[in-house]
């Protein structure tokens, strides 16, 4: 039970911070030399199907990656790194996000999903390994094997006196 609490407040998480920034770390580089016939330079047009707009999980090694997609925006958490951006068609379904450290291993990558919207498939440009994510509507939807508890030497001295009724817009 605490396994699955602590899952589906990582998830929740990942929900609220679609308008946050940050990436993944890992050394898996991919070739990026692809060829540039198969790219568009399309604009970017109408945001996430329906079926594909939610939470998903994949594993990454001894972690999770952690994908939220609403409409057109996006964020995605993996290792130390938080990732926010836009789900675009660009002559293709794609991922363009940004990281607040700076991070570049998922900034761009190509979305296949299932047709039945409960996988996803990330190429992502700058790994070699594409992230395979379930969509989560449950904790029994969680791969097994993801972390537990939450990492060592997180910040205790968050500030509690935040100013609040600030404009969102």
């Amino acid at each position: 039970m605490k396994k699955a609490v602590s899952i589906a407040g990582t998830a929740v998480a990942a929900a609220l911070l679609l308008t946050a920034c940050g990436s993944d770390g890992g050394d898996d580089k991919k070739d990026t030399s692809k060829d540039p016939s198969s790219e568009s330079s399309a604009p970017a047009e109408g945001g996430a199907d329906t079926k594909v707009s939610g939470t998903y999980v994949a594993k990454a090694g001894e972690g999770a990656v952690i994908l939220s997609i609403s409409g057109k925006k996006a964020v995605l958490m993996a290792d130390k790194h938080i990732c926010t951006g836009e789900y675009a068609d660009m002559g293709g379904k794609m991922l363009m996000l940004k990281c607040a450290d700076g991070n570049t291993d998922r900034s761009a990558g190509k979305v296949t999903a299932s047709a039945d919207g409960k996988t996803l498939t990330v190429d992502w440009d700058a790994l070699a390994k594409n992230d395979t994510f379930i969509k989560t509507t449950s904790p029994s939807d969680l791969p097994s094997g993801l972390p537990s508890s939450l990492p060592s030497g997180l910040p205790t001295d968050i500030p509690t006196d935040l100013a609040t009724g600030l404009p969102t817009g």
